[in-house]
């Protein structure tokens, strides 16, 4: 009993609004890690209040706080792409430990490959050989075919098909309920408006929508 509460590994939720709050719900089915705290950048007033059950303890100034508790490890609870990147590279620079969450009731093949800092929801089921990179959300109910690459940041947004040789790029965002069929490449920094059904190649740094999905204009921010 005492070694099993020995292995149980304290971390941070950064972030603490309703991606956090999913977040927080699989780490505590999990039974791996004991959330300590949030940590909210974005809202400086909520610092000292409580979000699901535990403290948020305040900002990105709290972090030498939080390696003097020994707390090394933090999972990225929100949903901006660009962000998740930026943010991730920091923690790392800083010497903190990236945890991959992962629902216990999504179905992931063994021979795939997951980088750090992703997110992993229930329902999900993952193809062999795919590839997800860094700080991604792959969310409820979505499906990722064989041989597809999703690169770091990307989220693939609830009830999204992807099919098989897929390639994601860098930060792109599949919008809910999307099909992307075989051997489509969505490029870097791209929006794929909710619904819509992607049968060709989409560049990067567009938003795309439709069935057909047919590219919109061109957006001049990640998300």
């Amino acid at each position: 009993m005492n070694s099993s509460k020995s292995q149980i590994i304290k971390t941070v939720v950064w972030g603490a609004s309703g991606h956090a709050s999913v977040v927080a719900n699989i780490l505590q089915l999990q039974q791996t890690f004991e959330i300590a705290g949030f940590i909210d950048d974005v809202n400086p007033e909520r610092q000292g209040k409580f979000f699901c059950g535990k403290k948020i303890f305040g900002g990105k100034e709290q972090l030498p706080s939080l390696r003097l508790q020994n707390i090394k490890h933090i999972v990225l609870g929100f949903g901006h792409c660009s962000a998740r990147i930026k943010l991730g590279e920091f923690l790392l620079k800083e010497g903190f430990q990236l945890v991959n969450v992962y629902h216990p009731n999504a179905t992931i093949a063994n021979s795939i490959e997951v980088g750090q800092g992703t997110v992993i929801l229930a329902g999900v089921v993952v193809d062999p050989v795919c590839q997800i990179g860094d700080y991604c959300i792959v969310n409820n109910n979505s499906t990722i075919c064989h041989n597809s690459i999703i690169g770091e940041g990307v989220h693939i947004c609830p009830g999204v098909h992807i099919g098989g040789h897929v390639n994601i790029g860098t930060a792109s965002w599949i919008g809910i309920g999307s099909c992307v069929a075989d051997r489509v490449t969505i490029g870097s920094g791209s929006f794929v408006g909710a619904g819509s059904v992607v049968v060709k190649d989409i560049p990067d740094g567009v938003l795309a929508y439709g069935n057909p999905a047919r590219v919109i204009r061109p957006i001049d921010r990640s998300f």
